[in-house]
């Protein structure tokens, strides 16, 4: 067998600096890769949580409109009041400074818990379908139909972007 030489026994400085060269280089790309995903997630993460903000608040909505007694419903100076089918609650939809807020009340001489819904808005916009199937501004409505179809929201969002919900109320069984 042969024994190997001396100077074949190891690595050189060159060759170890070429190693220490590629690692450095991995480490660096490998950080900048966990770097930029980490930032992608942090901004997902808030986008999908400001979607999720939104989607509740237009749930509570449509919920609320779903369960409410379409004769009560009231929209006057952009304030839109709905009364629960049960007569044991009553909701305001109401824009105070730059957000849309809920107040609930069991009974209407109660003091109001007021929740802030979406913020960061510019304008809401309800509308109220007659049984005429016109859409109205105020309701009860002029016209003379007494009871409310549907109602329409509309929220313009200060980024521009805009939300609608249709409500499709409760109808009452004639007497």
């Amino acid at each position: 067998m042969m024994q190997p030489r001396q100077n074949e026994a190891g690595i050189t400085l060159v060759e170890m600096l070429v190693a220490l060269m590629i690692f450095a280089m991995i480490g660096v790309a490998s950080f900048a890769t966990l770097d930029t995903i980490l930032r992608v997630r942090e901004r997902t993460d808030g986008r999908l949580e400001h979607l999720a903000r939104l989607d509740r608040a237009l749930q509570v909505f449509g919920r609320d409109l779903a369960q409410s007694d379409p004769l009560s419903i009231l929209l006057e100076d952009g304030t839109l009041t709905a009364t629960q089918i049960n007569g044991h609650g009553l909701r305001l939809y109401t824009v105070q400074g730059q957000n849309l807020q809920r107040e609930s009340r069991t009974k209407p001489a109660d003091e109001p818990l007021v929740q802030p819904l979406i913020s960061a808005v510019d304008a809401v916009e309800f509308r109220v379908l007659n049984t005429l199937k016109e859409w109205r501004d105020a309701w009860p409505d002029a016209a003379g139909s007494t009871q409310a179809l549907a109602v329409d929201m509309q929220i313009v969002l200060s980024d521009g972007k805009t939300l609608r919900r249709m409500v499709i109320l409760p109808q009452v069984a004639p007497k």
